[in-house]
């Protein structure tokens, strides 16, 4: 038996593509073999993950669906009688994506439709978030369960260096996540630009994520923003980079800033956890799920009071490490928690 894995697409770095991943290392350890597949792949990541095109099912495999887009994948995975378990990872609402790429927004759409095919076809359902698991639930899905994501903090135990300390009376702003109009990077330069109004500290926010080619208008909006702003030396966009980089903006960071509205779990916050970055996040979707009580949750845009919060925990030593325990204790909680029995029980049955 092989237990193969399926998604819209594999990027090595973003959260789907890191969970197939972890599943199939994990799955291995229990003695199933199998592969991931995906209708993208790009060139760097074919070690990885294979073409849909080259999948061979064979009547005893167990096919496992990652879903979060509307793709072929799901027609080709229906052509075959075998097992089918869903792991759903949330669709991100359409309507965000309407200005920038109509194409994206319909996959969207269809993504939230293909639900109720699924809900039809398949014989298990999980959902990586509590959030996610109500909206199977509410779409009438029998007897879906949780199955937390399984993050691989390991992997950096070996590139972690001697952290360096940031500049003095600088403050360095960190933001992980896709160049998208639901993750907001504009409010992210709103808020830069009331901090440089308020306060003479100088601060320096990064923003690293893939933008999709298509969106790229959103991409040139935010540029745009950044001129118009006067935050050239305040703001910058860097594309998605490897973990050994990744790393080291981690830990030449000082806070790590979400203005996203659509999270179905947010792998990047758990990651400035893991760092030792306090979080200042919004809380939308999955975002207070992920954070459970740890971190700075904000529930309105308040960008002036937003400043004043960052600029009180810059200098309040003790508060800062305040959060920062919260953090580990969350950090912990998670890992505890972090299994594939569940799973198994699925396979198995």
């Amino acid at each position: 038996m092989n237990i193969h894995q399926f998604a819209a697409g594999f990027q090595l770095g973003d959260a789907i593509s890191q969970e197939m991943l972890e599943l199939k290392r994990l799955l291995g350890l229990q003695g199933y073999k199998g592969t991931i597949f995906a209708e993208n792949v790009f060139s760097f990541d074919k070690k990885y993950a294979n073409k849909i095109g080259s999948a061979k099912i064979k009547k005893d495999d167990i096919l496992i669906y990652h879903h979060s887009i509307h793709s072929e994948v799901l027609e080709f995975i229906l052509k075959f009688p075998n097992k089918k378990i869903l792991i759903y990872h949330n669709v991100t609402p359409e309507e965000y994506f309407l200005p920038y790429d109509l194409k994206f927004s319909y996959l969207l759409r269809m993504g939230r439709e293909d639900l109720k095919i699924i809900n039809k076809n398949f014989d298990h359902f999980f959902a990586v978030s509590n959030f996610n698991l109500q909206e199977l639930n509410e779409n009438g899905f029998f007897n879906p369960k949780l199955l937390p994501l399984h993050l691989n903090f390991s992997k950096w135990h070996h590139l972690l260096p001697k952290r360096v300390k940031p500049t003095q009376n600088k403050i360095n702003l960190l933001f992980v996540g896709r160049i998208a109009p639901n993750k907001r990077q504009d409010d992210l330069i709103r808020f830069l630009r009331v901090w440089k109004d308020k306060y003479d500290i100088p601060i320096k926010l990064r923003m690293i994520g893939f933008c999709n080619p298509n969106q790229e208008s959103y991409l040139d909006e935010l540029s745009f923003m950044i001129h118009h702003l006067n935050l050239l030396n305040e703001v910058e966009i860097l594309p998605y980079v490897n973990d050994s980089l990744l790393t080291q903006y981690y830990l030449n960071s000082d806070f790590f800033v979400s203005m996203s509205e659509h999270e179905g779990f947010c792998v990047p916050l758990m990651e400035a956890m893991f760092f030792g970055l306090p979080v200042l996040a919004y809380a939308a979707g999955a975002v207070e799920e992920t954070l459970d009580g740890s971190g700075l949750l904000f529930k309105e845009k308040n960008f002036d009071f937003l400043c004043s919060e960052l600029y009180s925990i810059a200098l309040d030593h003790k508060k800062l490490e305040q959060i920062l325990d919260g953090q580990y204790d969350r950090l912990e909680r998670f890992r505890s928690k972090s299994n594939i029995e569940n799973l198994l029980e699925a396979i198995k049955s």
